[in-house]
């Protein structure tokens, strides 16, 4: 909630709070008024017929009877400065409009407000009161009705006040003059919503860390005359940063080869049986 809308709520509420009782304290005592008189002429039934009437009858006061009631009002609530808060609420409702306007060629804008006094604000609501509750006299009936019933009443007649309090504010708002000054389109209008730019330079990234290479080299002697175009993932040399290592890797799926066996020659065979002899005897065995 900004604070204009914060002002605006408050000075409300308490506008309210200062009036409302009071004026529906007046309202009840019409009602007794009405039920007095009917008394008087034995008209006990009529007592809701005449308090509509009296009701009627609200727009065409004296100022003799508004100053009274004003005074009364006044004296109820013990606030000496009713004329004050009163324009202080108005103020309020037309800054939150003010809020709103587009209107970019001028940061002031003038509206004419013709100034209600206390006594004037009063008799509207009282007015504007007097027709809701017209349509809700059941609310007034005391006869053959509980104390709770009553009292639940009297909430109701206070609430349909406190509404009748936010048409009355709207009532003497200046609302030709605010839409004119505050939402009307002219030549100064600008749709363009300015662009912002950094005030400071932004640094720039940081460099990315160096990649690390690794390479393979196969680890025979053979390897030197290979070509030096040979791709770098063969190769069994292993070179992280700048430091070099050589890692020598042995197959592991690798047999060893068997040693040679030298075959039986059967010829040797018998040559060295002859040796053994010392003759040219060739012995066979069967």
């Amino acid at each position: 909630m900004s604070s204009t809308e914060f002002a605006k709520a408050h000075l409300r509420e308490h506008l309210v709070g200062l009036l409302v009782s009071p004026v529906a304290d007046g309202f009840w005592s019409i009602c007794d008024s009405a039920e007095e008189l009917c008394k008087r002429n034995g008209q006990l039934d009529q007592i809701l017929r005449t308090f509509q009437n009296m009701l009627t009858r609200i727009p065409d006061w004296t100022e003799s009877t508004l100053s009274t009631e004003v005074e009364r009002i006044i004296k109820v609530s013990g606030c000496t400065y009713m004329d004050d808060l009163l324009m202080g609420v108005f103020i309020s409702y037309m800054k939150s409009f003010a809020s709103l306007h587009y209107r970019g060629s001028s940061s002031e804008i003038k509206i004419d407000f013709d100034r209600p006094t206390f006594a004037k604000f009063v008799h509207e609501l009282y007015k504007q009161s007097a027709r809701k509750l017209w349509q809700m006299a059941y609310y007034f009936k005391t006869v053959g009705v509980s104390t709770e019933q009553q009292a639940r009443n009297r909430q109701e007649v206070e609430k349909v006040v406190t509404d009748c309090m936010e048409q009355t504010i709207r009532s003497f708002l200046p609302w030709e003059a605010i839409a004119k000054k505050y939402f009307a389109d002219d030549e100064y209008v600008s749709e363009t919503l300015p662009v912002l730019q950094p005030t400071h330079d932004v640094p720039p990234p940081p460099p990315p860390a160096p990649v690390q290479q690794v390479k393979f080299e196969e680890n025979e002697s053979e390897s030197d005359e290979e070509d030096d175009g040979t791709d770098n993932e063969e190769r069994a040399d292993i070179r992280v940063g700048e430091e070099e290592t050589t890692i020598e890797f042995e197959d592991m799926d690798k047999k060893p080869e068997p040693e040679p066996v030298e075959a039986d020659d059967p010829l040797k065979e018998i040559e060295g049986k002859l040796g053994a002899e010392g003759d040219n005897t060739l012995v066979l065995n069967l």
